[in-house]
């Protein structure tokens, strides 16, 4: 009698799927990702695979093992699943090559413990006289609460906009600083200026592969992408709770592998970029990874930040911008629904 349960194990879905469908447009350590073919995907890379299973997160929901991908897309009965297992040994190790994104390692630890320095002092400094301009920026340009530039470990460094200091043997620029956290990991730290081009400079060696605030993706039921991490967080203490916002930190940056993975299981992607050219281009990006991700404009303003200044109410705009969407792709599921 043959071990079924043994014969799965030796065998890695990925080579299978890679020899079907050609190699991985997206991959990872632990999945790789291809266009799903059972509901001819055209937009998006739907279909997950793992070495022992797959699922399709798109409009087929589509799952199972090797059994079931053998069975399905080649059209084998059960027994010629197991023959073809048993005469071909699929257990390579999937090749690195075609990776579209850079590696998303966190740097090093060494540089982490400093940089944890650096942000532990700013923080320090901004709630003390020497911040109080700094704060002021942050409560009343910027339109956050104190309990949001606190949940966000926001910090100040002093000294001209020009300056540069050494602390625990970092260069740090001068400024509001803004660290990125992924649970304890430190993955950057950047800092807006009080002036000049660029506005945000940032600690040399930190990791650009980060998604600002991409703790909240598990669960999540929305995500919003903004532009910056102003905006971000902005809109994360307005939504209450509503959508999970996240940033890129710019247009421009290209979403990782690692983040489009944890973003598989969210049912609605928006996208609120500047109204401005870089904006667009960086929406029509994200568009590309699926056709769960939608472009938004705030009603006035040429972005969140902005529209809240002006006196627009944030939650009242996602809230509806939630609803047009989701009647616009779901009309029975999501009708009634905010």
């Amino acid at each position: 009698m043959i071990d079924t349960q043994a014969l799965k194990k030796q065998h890695d879905l990925r080579r299978i799927v890679e020899q079907d469908l050609g190699a991985a447009p997206l991959r990872s350590s632990r999945a790789s990702l291809w266009k799903c073919p059972f509901h001819n995907e055209r937009k998006g890379f739907s279909l997950v695979v793992w070495p022992d299973g797959y699922r399709c997160f798109g409009k087929c929901q589509m799952s199972g093992d090797v059994f079931d991908w053998l069975q399905r897309y080649r059209r084998l009965s059960f027994g010629e699943a197991v023959a073809a297992l048993e005469h071909t040994l699929y257990c390579q190790p999937v090749a690195a090559a075609h990776r579209p994104t850079p590696p998303v390692d966190p740097p090093p630890i060494d540089w982490q413990a400093a940089a944890w320095q650096v942000v532990e002092e700013a923080e320090e400094t901004l709630w003390s006289g020497q911040g109080e301009q700094a704060l002021a920026y942050l409560l009343e340009k910027r339109g956050l609460e104190t309990r949001t530039v606190r949940a966000a470990r926001l910090g100040y460094i002093p000294g001209d906009y020009r300056d540069w200091r050494t602390i625990a043997g970092l260069k740090v620029p001068c400024g509001i600083t803004i660290p990125w956290f992924t649970g304890e990991t430190l993955w950057v730290v950047k800092v807006r200026r009080a002036n000049d081009e660029p506005k945000y400079a940032q600690i040399a060696d930190g990791s650009s592969g980060g998604l600002y605030n991409g703790d909240a993706l598990p669960g999540a039921r929305a995500v919003l992408f903004c532009e910056g991490e102003f905006d971000a967080l902005l809109a994360h203490q307005e939504a209450d709770g509503m959508v999970a916002a996240v940033t890129l930190g710019s247009a421009a940056s290209t979403l990782n592998d690692r983040w489009a993975l944890d973003l598989l299981t969210v049912p609605l992607i928006l996208v609120a970029y500047d109204a401005d050219g870089a904006g667009m281009k960086g929406a029509a990006k994200l568009q590309m990874v699926s056709n769960r991700v939608h472009a938004i404009e705030v009603p006035e303003g040429k972005d969140i930040t902005d529209y809240h200044r002006q006196g627009g109410d944030v939650f009242t705009w996602l809230s509806q911008e939630l609803r047009r969407v989701r009647e616009l792709t779901m009309p029975v599921a999501w009708a009634g629904q905010a």
